[in-house]
């Protein structure tokens, strides 16, 4: 799918922690006067801006806008997402962090990316959540989703939890551990993938099941595919638990609550380009297949990879 329809409007949301932000959205607002393209401001960003009264609220913010402009790191690209939730507007993510996977264009590549966005000139992929409904007896008490995931995890005094993963209604084991991600595709490269879980292209339809610090050798990582059924049964929290949406929204878990997690349709629409490559983009976030030298009695060893650049 590609950039057919005309932009006439964007909306932006902001880190306001971010120093380079006010300069980043100044050039946003300097383009879009020139282009004939209304923008509209987070009422965080026009605070910050000093342009109290012009911010408008999140939702109609999304509603006014033909794309929404992500401006910070990964945590940001997140919670547009959120926000954006099933109205499918078109997210640019513009990094003006360190990492940045989501938000892979960098602030330096940000004039030419809103030229190519206003010429048409760039496509939108659809991304899969995690949805989780908490069950508590026979009755749902709450329901999250993640673009990069939902996890279980231990509460602020650390005991470990007592788990049972359950596939299309089979058992598949009960274990002690810290807790367990569901990440879809496109959270695999963040904390399922810290977690020791793989990496899967963005575009997968599957789930991840990655559990942290399993207390068995035989509790693995697991890639599923979209239609099987997911459950977890926490047969006991210890000194407590948590369900976190993306790390930004936390439920707390109680004994015997039971999860069930399935993938959406592909409802978040980001905005890539053609040349853009998922494999380049491993390679220069991650430092995919890059081997770092190693220092022995002060002297540095070279690489065993040949050619292989070298890093301190």
């Amino acid at each position: 799918m590609s950039g057919d329809s005309p932009v006439k409007s964007l909306g932006l949301f902001g880190n306001p922690r971010k120093e380079d932000l006010q300069p980043a959205v100044s050039t946003i607002i300097s383009l879009c006067k020139t282009h004939g393209v209304d923008v509209h401001l987070s009422r965080e960003l026009a605070r910050l801006l000093g342009r109290h009264g012009e911010g408008l609220p999140d939702r109609k913010l999304v509603a006014a806008a033909d794309v929404v402009v992500a401006l910070g790191g990964d945590g940001t690209m997140l919670r547009a997402a959120r926000t954006v939730g099933h109205e499918g507007t078109p997210i640019l993510g513009i990094n003006l962090g360190s990492l940045g996977y989501l938000t892979d264009i960098p602030v330096e590549g940000l004039t030419t990316s809103l030229e190519r966005v206003f010429a048409g000139d760039y496509k939108i992929v659809g991304r899969s959540r995690v949805h989780c409904a908490i069950w508590r007896g026979q009755e749902i008490i709450a329901e999250v989703s993640g673009l990069n995931d939902v996890v279980v995890n231990m509460g602020p005094l650390p005991r470990t939890l007592d788990l049972e993963l359950r596939l299309d209604g089979t058992a598949l084991g009960r274990f002690l551990g810290d807790g367990v991600i569901f990440a879809t595709a496109t959270g695999s490269t963040a904390y399922s993938l810290s977690a020791g879980g793989a990496i899967c292209q963005h575009e997968l339809p599957g789930m991840l099941v990655t559990p942290i610090c399993p207390h068995s050798l035989g509790v693995r990582p697991l890639i599923l595919g979209d239609d099987v059924e997911v459950e977890l049964m926490i047969h006991e929290v210890g000194n407590g638990a948590t369900l976190t949406a993306d790390g930004q929204v936390a439920t707390p878990l109680l004994n015997k609550d039971r999860l069930t997690c399935h993938l959406t349709p592909p409802v978040v629409k980001l905005i890539k380009f053609k040349d853009s490559n998922f494999f380049s983009v491993l390679r220069q976030k991650l430092n995919w297949g890059v081997a770092p030298s190693i220092r022995v009695n002060s002297r540095r060893w070279p690489s065993a990879s040949p050619g292989a650049d070298e890093v301190d």
